[in-house]
């Protein structure tokens, strides 16, 4: 699998990309249709609780796949089964019996709910909501919409090979690493790591009532926002790089600290050998 950096970089053979109204020198801040956008959409609360959950679930994913590494996914998954038929039972499970370790020691899998999946609705037209409510001139708006529109292309390729496409985790994935990596300067995580994430982040959804109840209307315009609010820090962050343009660079991470804390409530995360380190 490609890079998911690289998605966001795919449509972006554009010189000098000017990201209208990115920084605003007139207030000194962002321009606030950032907020109007996101806000729009209902959806703010529910996203702010994913991160009570997803770091745990971050490390239960990544000890489950240790475990398969280990042991291999046929014999971890019939260890879930079993200790899922137990948990049921109330019978001791499995992991009661610390001493054994000819087989995998394992707890009840998860409820899979799938609350971020949704069937597509094509007239969700986030490309005009993102280039109207940012842009201020119609060049702008055009170029804002082609950023977003050339950005969830390049990543929908890629995500529907992995099972992510049409899924709010696919686009929450996509848009931690991006603000991650832009913030940081860092490379992107291991494809383990980002399977992992992705995992992660689909349980803590399961977890989460709201996500249950959401249209399939309104999952795609967040699903859609997320992959906007990716592109237009990468677009900025690009710019920067094939520029020298240090301060284009530290707009981008202003703009990526920005959007993380408007969705999630909390800096950037960080990523350090591949794995996520949260807090």
């Amino acid at each position: 699998m490609k890079r998911i950096l690289a998605l966001g970089l795919l449509g972006f053979a554009l010189a000098g990309l000017g990201v209208a109204q990115t920084w605003d020198s007139r207030s000194g801040g962002y321009n606030t249709g950032y907020g109007t956008v996101y806000g729009s959409f209902g959806v703010a609360m529910a996203t702010q609780n994913i991160y009570n959950t997803m770091q745990m679930n971050m490390q239960k994913t990544m000890m489950r796949n240790a475990m398969i590494k280990k042991w291999g996914l046929a014999a971890v998954e019939k260890a879930e089964r079993e200790a899922k038929g137990k948990s049921s039972s109330n019978t001791p499970a499995k992991s009661d019996r610390a001493a054994n370790t000819s087989s995998p020691v394992v707890a009840a899998p998860p409820l899979v709910r799938n609350y971020g999946v949704f069937r597509p609705d094509a007239t969700v037209d986030t490309g005009k909501t993102i280039g109207d409510t940012l842009g201020e001139t119609p060049e702008e708006k055009a170029l804002l919409k082609q950023i977003y529109q050339a950005t969830k292309t390049a990543f929908e390729v890629q995500a529907a090979q992995k099972g992510w496409k049409n899924n709010i985790a696919g686009a929450f994935t996509f848009f931690i690493v991006a603000t991650s990596s832009i913030y940081h300067g860092t490379e992107d995580p291991s494809d383990a790591t980002l399977d992992a994430l992705y995992q992660a982040i689909n349980q803590s959804l399961d977890e989460i009532p709201e996500f249950g109840k959401m249209t399939n209307r309104d999952k795609q315009r967040l699903y859609n926002t997320l992959i906007a609010f990716a592109a237009i820090p990468l677009a900025t962050y690009t710019e920067g790089k094939q520029g020298n343009s240090e301060p284009t660079v530290e707009v981008a991470r202003k703009l990526a600290v920005m959007l993380t804390q408007l969705v999630l409530k909390i800096d950037p995360v960080r990523f350090e050998n591949g794995t996520l380190k949260m807090g």
